[in-house]
């Protein structure tokens, strides 16, 4: 699991929003009065809107099956995926793919994507908008997609719950671990410690 924040967020405007909402001003989201209010009003009072004016940007590599787990998230995210419509023959020395927990599948998955592999060099003729369907649950995907910070919360409270599928609870665990370490206080409540 792989995951790369893209861009450098900043919470200026989360510290103007809540000093104009209350006619405070701005106290610096760096400084640790800022701090102390955009924790207080955003986490403790619930007035999560305001984090709606950060967007965090990822680059995330993950199975279908995780893909699948993640586009369930809609509001306050944009997604971009890398298409396999265009590249299913381009990258097939490049296939890679996510395997369980459990050995019996894994020797069953390396099976199949080993067939799957052989199939689309021995087929050359055969489209991708064709081949692509052959591929499993477990194919890993290239993305991009951006959360503002309150989607983000919610996305972590869901997908590090022990509940979760564990490919997505790796996924949000990789994305938790990725945000600068000045922003984490802002997403510690939301994130499930029991397996971490």
């Amino acid at each position: 699991m792989k995951v790369t924040l893209l861009n450098n967020p900043t919470l200026n405007f989360v510290d103007s929003g809540v000093g104009m909402c209350w006619d405070k001003g701005s106290y610096g989201a760096d400084t640790d009065k800022g701090k102390e209010r955009i924790d207080r009003v955003c986490n403790k009072f619930q007035h999560s809107s305001m984090l709606r004016f950060v967007q965090y940007i990822f680059e995330c590599e993950l199975s279908t099956s995780a893909l699948l787990e993640f586009t369930r998230h809609q509001v306050g995210v944009d997604y971009a995926v890398k298409s396999t419509r265009y590249c299913t023959k381009q990258d097939v020395d490049n296939i890679r793919y996510e395997l369980s927990n459990n050995n019996i599948v894994n020797n069953k998955l390396n099976t199949i994507m080993s067939d799957i592999i052989l199939f689309i060099r021995q087929n050359p003729t055969i489209g991708n908008d064709d081949l692509k369907l052959l591929l499993p649950q477990a194919f890993i995907y290239k993305m991009q997609v951006q959360f503002n910070a309150q989607s983000l919360q919610h996305f972590l409270k869901l997908r590090t719950a022990k509940s979760s599928h564990y490919h997505i609870r790796q996924l949000a665990k990789a994305m938790y671990d990725a945000i600068p370490e000045k922003h984490k206080y802002l997403f510690e409540d939301y994130i499930n410690k029991g397996d971490k």
